[in-house]
């Protein structure tokens, strides 16, 4: 059995509030914490997940699977901790999993979190933390490897940058973050100092490599039971980088894009999915079709920058796009705009319905028919009825 330690067990888990594992947070509220709290980032929090205006193909009832998922989810949610800025002594970093001696610390280690970190195995012989300036502050889940995860719960933990400025003036803090492939270092790098600001030294570490710390700062999740996200940390999220985008998004946004926001407030956007990753729309060139007959602008997220990605969602009227990393971007729209999330029907995630939910936004799922394959069921190819797409549209005024 893990032994775990939290971080901040009275502050993080008081008694009398709901927790995902009753059993293991009544240990760790014996045990002695593992930090000391600096800081609070966001308070604890809860809302309502209001059902999807939309969960359904057209004349056709939702499975009933499908519904008790999306309706039985906030039970599930509970009521969710505050996020906080921890110091740690003597700690250890693998696989985004923080230990303290041989019992490793839970917030690292949730369990959405588990069948991702693979074994709770450290190095004999763990190699030193990185030697930059500063105070070292480590953020990361098992999903930073996905610009969605990183977007909605990694960045916005980095408003610890702020108070660790204020406790150690005139000093650069280090930011430790797992190591990736390059365009996902580039990407992460470039938003944390958008969101940052200021001087900001970086430090990207192999995962696979035990690296003990003398002391190690520490941000608490933002997201709780999987799915659910602190609304404080999206909006911080948007008021940082979105507004930045808005601005900038003549500079950096395409020709083809300029011309279509000219004289306009706002952009019907479609956001589509490389066709050489999994999750294809199989019939995409008559759904285009469609879409671009109603205005919309067909975007491809991944040939563009954070702050491009921002100021053309801010500016959204409507978005239509299939499930992935992309519509992630839907944290920057205003409140009010209608989203629709096209995905196949073995892919029932309501991650994306947290977003609109939090950030007061129409969420309509529609569900096509999903290819034979021998892909896990949320990577199966697709199809979307065009007439169920446009009946869709229709209800909601995008004609």
């Amino acid at each position: 059995m893990t032994e775990y330690v939290s971080c901040a067990p009275d502050a993080l888990y008081p008694a009398g509030r709901p927790v995902e594992e009753p059993d293991i947070v009544a240990r760790l509220r014996e045990r002695a914490p593992a930090g000391t709290v600096l800081a609070e980032l966001y308070p604890g929090w809860s809302y309502d997940w209001p059902m999807p205006e939309t969960l359904h193909l057209r004349g056709v009832t939702a499975p009933e699977a499908m519904v008790r998922a999306f309706r039985e989810a906030p039970d599930a949610r509970g009521v969710a901790p505050p996020a906080l800025l921890v110091a740690l002594d003597d700690v250890s970093l693998r696989r985004n999993v923080l230990f303290r001696g041989a019992s490793v610390i839970y917030e690292t280690h949730l369990p959405q979190d588990r069948l991702m970190a693979g074994p709770l195995v450290l190095d004999a012989a763990p190699e030193a933390g990185p030697a930059g300036p500063g105070p070292h502050l480590y953020v990361g889940n098992q999903g930073s490897f996905n610009y969605g995860h990183w977007l909605l719960e990694d960045l916005p933990r980095l408003k610890a940058v702020e108070a660790l400025r204020r406790r150690h003036p005139g000093e650069t803090v280090t930011l430790v973050l797992p190591r990736q492939d390059w365009f996902n270092n580039r990407m992460r790098e470039r938003t944390s100092r958008l969101f940052a600001g200021g001087p900001l030294a970086i430090s990207f570490l192999d995962p696979e490599t035990t690296y003990r710390f003398p002391r190690l700062h520490y941000a608490t999740p933002v997201k709780h039971a999987g799915i659910a996200k602190s609304p404080e940390a999206m909006a911080e999220v948007d008021r940082r980088l979105g507004r930045r985008g808005h601005g900038l998004l003549p500079v950096v946004a395409g020709a083809r894009l300029r011309a279509a926001l000219h004289g306009r407030r706002s952009l019907r956007l479609f956001v589509g999915r490389n066709p050489l990753r999994e999750r294809v729309l199989l019939n995409r060139a008559e759904i285009h079709a469609l879409l671009r007959a109603r205005g919309f602008e067909i975007l491809d997220t991944e040939r563009m920058g954070v702050p491009e990605q921002a100021g053309l969602f801010a500016r959204a009227e409507a978005v239509v796009g299939i499930k992935g990393a992309g519509l992630v971007n839907t944290v920057f729209c205003p409140p009010g705009t209608p989203v629709v999330h096209l995905a196949p029907e073995t892919f029932q995630d309501p991650y994306y319905r947290d977003i609109a939910a939090a950030r007061g936004q129409g969420y309509h799922a529609l569900y096509g028919h999903a290819a034979e394959s021998a892909q896990r069921d949320h990577l199966r190819d697709f199809t979307i009825d065009p007439a169920d797409l446009a009946g869709l549209l229709d209800r909601i005024g995008l004609r």
